[in-house]
């Protein structure tokens, strides 16, 4: 019987901390926005899950002007959908790119 109570007692679901990488944001940054092409005011753009205050990991982040960020943060799905940007493929593309320069710096 301490076993079953023992078990009820632990949590089920345990949420994790989203990656933070201050040098994956600031690298990001350097790229043309993946939206319109604009090179002005490019953040790191956030695309997952945005809970009350928290944000996604930062290893989602694609380029976005600061016009294009606001509009895919108001309707993310709506607005990659507009733009006929895969979202997920961006991603991929750059955290390749990530990686590969990771590896040159490594060795």
């Amino acid at each position: 019987m301490n076993e079953a109570t023992e078990v009820a007692r632990r949590p089920i679901y345990r949420a994790e901390k989203p990656a933070r990488n201050v040098h994956y944001k600031r690298w990001i940054k350097r790229f043309a926005c993946v939206f319109c092409g604009s090179t002005r005011d490019v953040d790191p753009c956030h695309t997952g899950s945005h809970g009350y205050g928290s944000k996604s990991s930062d290893l989602s982040c694609i380029p976005g002007c600061r016009k294009c960020h606001d509009l895919f943060d108001a309707d993310p799905r709506g607005f990659a959908g507009a733009k006929g940007l895969d979202v997920a493929e961006v991603i991929r593309r750059f955290n390749n790119l990530w990686e590969q320069r990771q590896q040159k710096g490594a060795a």
